[in-house]
């Protein structure tokens, strides 16, 4: 592969990732999903988990990308994105253990006002 594409793809990926990164910033200090539509009173703390995974992932791939650092400092930046694919699933089973109980009390409140009536 050529030098110029290299340093193109490189360059795309510090800019995807750059824009990641600051997505996690905004998850982790404004604290709400801009694609949902909540209340920021009431956010769960999984939405600043992913914030933090996100600054974790993307972070650690942006130094990856500029230093290509080997060794020791390779497996450090690698461990940190593990740590944060790991916030990622913690997320996942949270949102989902979330959405479960929500559906429940759904149904639990649709079989109390018909049991009202």
């Amino acid at each position: 592969m050529p030098a110029g594409t290299t340093a193109l793809i490189q360059l795309v990926s510090l800019v995807l990732a750059g824009l990641a990164l600051i997505m996690g910033a905004y998850l982790l200090i404004i604290g709400r999903r801009p694609w949902r539509d909540e209340d920021s009173s009431s956010v769960a703390p999984r939405v600043r988990l992913l914030g933090i995974s996100y600054i974790l992932v993307f972070g650690s791939a942006m130094i990856q990308i500029v230093l290509q650092p080997v060794g020791l400092e390779g497996e450090l930046l690698g461990g940190l994105m593990v740590i944060g694919g790991m916030i990622v699933l913690v997320v996942v089973l949270l949102e989902a253990r979330a959405s479960r109980q929500s559906a429940r009390e759904e149904r639990s409140d649709r079989l109390d006002s018909r049991l009202g009536n």
